[in-house]
């Protein structure tokens, strides 16, 4: 799994420009500097030192204590004939203790050791879904700008068509060939065409601004589609494969299920708070004048034994701990029941997306040939006298809706292909180079 890109530089904002960038290219650019897949990939490091804090608990630990005070004061003791006797105080203390825990049974920390090994393995099933996630992203973004560019290109082509009916209609009427009425529609679809191609320049602004929130530069050029699109077949051709596979190895599927053992430790270390524990301790103390009894006296000595910690009664927090987290597990469960719907719903309505978009591709390859013989029949039609400028103008809206559409069509069975992928957790640069196979005309960013 990857995710790499690179865009910026829009209505003023300064960044590094870059030749022509084709969908691998952005893949590779947005792992390297992409803003987004770096902090997953950082919050993926802080994941790995939990199984390390884990199996911190359940390894010796060894503290030092050191000391020096400067005591300064009086001494009161009374003597066996009854008087006060008075001493003035002043000396140094100091010392050292080194201590040594090692933990014999304590169920609390062997859960915790459990849970961190479990937390950073749940680090790894998020960062492979955010991986994926964010290459969906960027491959959605990539593909939004070049059905933007492409939609520029055809309107510009349909409204000088327009212009042209425009000017004809005109003509005609200046010869008393036409009505005022043609003049009327023929202006009518030229201006609809104009605010459509405003339209489409918006789009692209808010498409290439999407695309450098995931990169940091803007590329001048970028690829676009192939005049072939092959249609391979899915392998397997069978939904339920799919769908055992996306509840075998889907990242959030996993990344849930870790989650609801992480909650069953959970309960396991609070319901551990009822529990004794015993600890083996092992110190060395060096000291000197140590405490008032112990003035001008060194002591050094060592010591080694074993501590018992029984808890009687901790007011009802230990408890209160447990039924909490109980409830957490269940809920956890339940988020889990809810993921794993969510995804096998997802895989059938993408498998389902690559299967009809395989269709809708071929149908509308078809009607854009069929659309463009419309428009040239319409055409000798109305110099034949059979047909009427509206219909040339029908046949020319038609054209460009279907060119569109197909346009369209294309790119989002390359994204149900990748969201298929992704439902599965096997979404990676194979993936995207497949994708970007389907690539490769190179036209500019800025039309």
């Amino acid at each position: 799994m990857t995710s790499r890109m690179a865009i910026a530089a829009l209505l003023g904002v300064y960044t590094t420009s870059v030749s022509a960038m084709d969908l691998t290219e952005a893949w590779n650019t947005f792992q390297n500097q992409g803003p987004t897949y770096l902090a997953s990939v950082h919050e993926r490091e802080a994941g790995q030192e939990y199984k390390e804090l884990g199996k911190a608990g359940v390894l010796p630990q060894i503290n030092s204590t050191a000391f020096w005070r400067r005591i300064d004061g009086t001494s009161e003791q009374d003597t066996v004939l009854g008087r006060t006797v008075e001493t003035d105080l002043e000396y140094d203390s100091k010392g050292a203790v080194v201590e040594l825990r090692q933990p014999i049974f304590n169920k609390q920390k062997m859960a915790e050791y459990r849970q961190g090994k479990q937390r950073t393995l749940f680090s790894d099933y998020v960062f492979d879904t955010k991986t994926q996630e964010s290459a969906l992203s960027l491959s959605s973004r990539y593909f939004a700008v070049l059905l933007a560019l492409e939609t520029i290109e055809l309107a510009k082509v349909r409204l000088k068509a327009f212009e042209q009916q425009v000017a004809a209609a005109k003509r005609r009427f200046e010869l008393g060939d036409g009505t005022v009425t043609d003049v009327d529609q023929a202006t009518a679809r030229r201006d609809l065409a104009q605010a459509e191609l405003i339209e489409a320049e918006d789009n692209l602004l808010v498409a290439r601004r999407l695309l450098q929130e995931l990169l940091g530069v803007v590329p001048e050029e970028v690829t676009t589609l192939r005049t072939e699109f092959p249609t391979p077949p899915l392998d397997p051709p069978n939904l339920q494969d799919w769908i055992n596979d996306a509840r075998a190895n889907n990242p959030t599927i996993q990344a849930r299920t870790l989650g609801v053992q992480i909650a069953e430790e959970e309960v396991k270390r609070a319901s551990a708070g009822h529990w004794p524990t015993l600890d083996f301790v092992a110190a060395y103390n060096d000291s000197e004048s140590d405490s008032v009894s112990t003035q001008n006296q060194k002591n050094e000595y060592g010591s080694v034994g074993v501590e018992f910690r029984m808890p009687l009664y901790l007011g009802g927090s230990t408890s209160a701990q447990v039924r909490q987290a109980a409830a957490n597990r269940e809920r956890v469960r339940e988020e889990l029941n809810a993921t794993r719907e969510d995804v096998l719903s997802g895989t059938t309505r993408e498998f389902r997306g690559v299967q009809s978009g395989e269709a809708r591709v071929r149908a509308l390859e078809l009607a854009v040939v069929s659309s463009e013989r419309a428009q040239d029949s319409a055409r000798k039609g109305f110099q034949a006298g059979t047909s009427t400028n509206l219909d040339i103008l029908n046949a020319e809206e038609q054209a460009f809706i279907t060119r569109r559409d197909l346009l369209e069509a294309k790119l989002r069975y390359l994204l149900a292909r990748l969201r298929l992928s992704a439902s599965v957790g096997a979404l990676g640069q194979d993936d995207i180079e497949q994708a970007n196979n389907y690539l490769g005309p190179v036209i500019p960013l800025r039309p």
